[in-house]
């Protein structure tokens, strides 16, 4: 396993746990306490940030050729997929309001925080997915 392996791992996996533990802590807040205080559960994404310190965990992988044109055209399409993926996220959270709401509402900037919050977690989630799916495909070429 290299170093973009390694490091994409880590980020599924914390991501997942923060989503996950935002989600239980979202459900027992709101039948506990209500729904204002209920958001609080969500703090529970901040784990995710510990994915960011994948670079300095892992350090660089030893040996003459620690990247290849394979790995580069990999880390392309990874880049790819999380670009579009984070692009359907802003749109459905610009567009979803519009639909509910309608043309003529407004809604407070307070509310872009949290969609680029969204936006950038997709990003990663979905890149390190990617690196993960490609890299275990294998084939001819490829480490398995």
């Amino acid at each position: 396993m290299n170093r973009a392996q390694k490091i994409a791992w880590l980020l599924v996996i914390t991501i997942s746990l923060g989503a996950v533990l935002s989600c239980i802590a979202f459900t027992v807040g709101y039948f506990m306490v209500g729904m204002p205080k209920a958001l609080a559960g969500l703090g529970f994404m901040s784990i995710a940030g510990i994915g960011g310190f994948g670079p300095l965990i892992f350090g660089k992988d030893k040996g003459n050729v620690t990247f290849d044109e394979r790995d580069k055209q990999i880390k392309r399409r990874a880049a790819l997929a999380s670009f579009g993926a984070s692009y359907l996220i802003v749109g459905a959270a610009c567009m979803i309001p519009f639909f509910i709401l309608g043309p003529k509402a407004s809604i407070s900037v307070t509310w872009l925080p949290n969609i680029f919050g969204a936006a950038a977690t997709c990003t990663f989630f979905t890149y390190s997915v990617a690196i993960l799916v490609q890299y275990g495909r294998g084939g001819e070429d490829g480490e398995k």
